[in-house]
């Protein structure tokens, strides 16, 4: 059994492995799955607020630890096309 902390992760190809080695760095400086998994997707807050119709400031808090709404959950996790649960939280 892993004993790492990050699920699965799907990213943009579909294709099921552990997360890659910069969402593992990104994630453990920025603390935040949702940050590092915007980030490797390469995607601004502002770009993923718009795509996903979720305020930015919503996008912000919920990178700094904020709880998401289950369909502000589901809008983001669509737009980087993951599982929801991989956000965290």
């Amino acid at each position: 059994m892993p004993t790492h902390a990050f699920p699965r992760f799907t990213g943009l190809s579909g294709a099921s492995s552990f997360p890659p080695e910069g969402v593992v760095a990104t994630a453990a400086k920025a603390r935040s799955p949702l940050t590092a998994i915007r980030q490797d997707v390469g995607l601004t807050r502002a770009e993923l607020a718009e795509q996903s119709g979720v305020d930015l400031i919503i996008i912000m808090l919920a990178e700094r630890g904020s709880d998401l709404l289950p369909h502000e959950r589901a809008a983001i996790a669509a737009v980087l096309q993951i599982d929801e649960f991989q956000l965290g939280g």
